[in-house]
């Protein structure tokens, strides 16, 4: 299920962001510390941003953005990036999201 964040969230945000399993990915994980200086509340609600639930705990987050013509052969095209616990790697979490957010943003026939 998708949802927007909530104060709940907070941890786990931090835990994706200082992972160096997801970090390989990012350039690298970012100190904990450092995440709990910058987020010292709930995660920021923007538009695009879902946290991926699973029976009600948070196990991923979906962003979905458009490009806004900084790059002229960019313009208008969309990006949708994913981060998911390790632990939550492998059963098709992310693919299923990625249909469903591609589902609702383009047109069907």
């Amino acid at each position: 299920m998708l949802r927007e964040p909530e104060a709940r969230d907070r941890a786990v945000v931090i835990e994706l962001l200082a992972s160096p399993e997801v970090g390989t990915y990012l350039g690298g994980p970012r100190p904990r510390d450092e995440l709990e200086r910058a987020m010292p509340g709930a995660p920021s609600r923007r538009p695009g941003l879902f946290i991926v639930d699973l029976d009600g705990a948070m196990i991923g987050q979906i962003t979905l953005t458009r490009e806004r013509g900084h790059l002229r052969q960019a313009a208008g095209r969309a990006e949708l990036g994913y981060l998911f616990l390790p632990e939550a790697w492998g059963y098709g979490y992310a693919a299923e999201q990625w249909f469903g957010m591609w589902s609702s943003v383009t047109p069907s026939d």
